[in-house]
């Protein structure tokens, strides 16, 4: 794996300086940027609120498009690459925004993670992305694992943006100049069926899959063109034993609470048969009204062919 992993670093170190200069690699970026916006409720993201940190991993982060996605509805981001020169074009990029996000040179899905990734400050996210790098890791299953670890219990959301299965003969995206990029491409594309179990043996539940209705168009170095389709998949970490417990105690409350009648101040009211019902809709806030100031800046993708 360590090797792999060295083959992802020198592959886009050579990529991080011409990452988004194509108008196809825009294009995608931004595809990508409005799906992750206009599922923001289906997501799971909560809403920040006074006193309410929401923090983002960027896993993977390239130049940080998805930073850039989802920076408006975050108070913080961390962010992971395994490339020097990418996570400095991340940085750049990130103090010209003024977003409270930092990128570090980092693999947690190394066989022996580095410590200061084990600090307090690398635990407990509100949302993990990993945005169409996936297919260039060579142990999705433990990538998963991992990052679930890193989720807050009960309530973190993974999130993955892919795509379907396609061709090995359609994922020439290599440069004639630099490294092979095929030797950092380990799975051709994913199901929702596969990704449901590994999810699940994650220990993540209410997964949920969505293609996006526009197939993303792919450009070539040797000018050849490909169209492919992108999903997003997500999941939820599920909660502590503890965290259960809990949950099943805070349900016990409310259903006897509901047919005893408990008035709001705990006093005690007529029994009333069954169980007492919210008078809230309970579906929580959604966030709407956020625009995109100009296109997405930094590239999405994680696998761009080199004119």
């Amino acid at each position: 794996m360590a090797s792999h992993s060295e083959a992802n670093r020198q592959a886009f170190d050579h990529l991080a300086s011409t990452y988004n200069s194509k108008p196809w690699q825009i294009a995608l970026s931004n595809q990508v940027s409005d799906a992750l916006r206009s599922r923001l409720t289906w997501l799971g993201l909560p809403t920040p609120s006074p006193g309410r940190d929401i923090k983002l991993l960027d896993y993977a982060c390239g130049p940080g498009s998805i930073t850039t996605a989802l920076s408006p509805y975050v108070t913080q981001t961390l962010a992971l690459d395994v490339s020097p020169n990418m996570v400095e074009a991340y940085n750049a990029a990130a103090t010209a925004s003024g977003a409270n996000a930092k990128a570090s040179v980092g693999d947690l899905v190394a066989e022996t993670v580095a410590p200061e990734f084990e600090t307090e400050e690398w635990k407990d996210f509100d949302v993990a992305v990993i945005g169409l790098g996936f297919h260039h890791f060579a142990d999705p299953a433990l990538a998963v694992k991992r990052l679930t670890e890193r989720l807050k219990p009960g309530t973190g959301v993974l999130v993955i943006v892919d795509f379907l299965p396609f061709a090995p003969k359609e994922h020439q995206h290599h440069s004639h100049s630099g490294p092979d990029m095929q030797t950092t491409i380990k799975h051709h594309g994913f199901t929702s069926s596969g990704l449901e179990t590994l999810f699940t043996s994650s220990g993540l539940e209410d997964f949920g899959f969505q293609t996006l209705p526009e197939p993303a168009k792919l450009e070539f170095a040797d000018g050849g063109t490909s169209e492919r389709t992108v999903f997003i998949a997500k999941g939820k970490r599920a909660p502590t034993v503890a965290g259960k417990l809990w949950r099943f105690i805070g349900g016990f409350q409310d259903a006897v609470s509901g047919q005893m009648g408990l008035k709001p101040d705990g006093t005690a009211g007529e029994w009333k048969a069954g169980f007492r019902k919210d008078g809230g809709d309970g579906s929580g806030s959604r966030m709407v009204g956020t625009k995109d100031e100009g296109t997405a800046g930094g590239m999405f993708r994680r696998d761009e062919p080199v004119g």
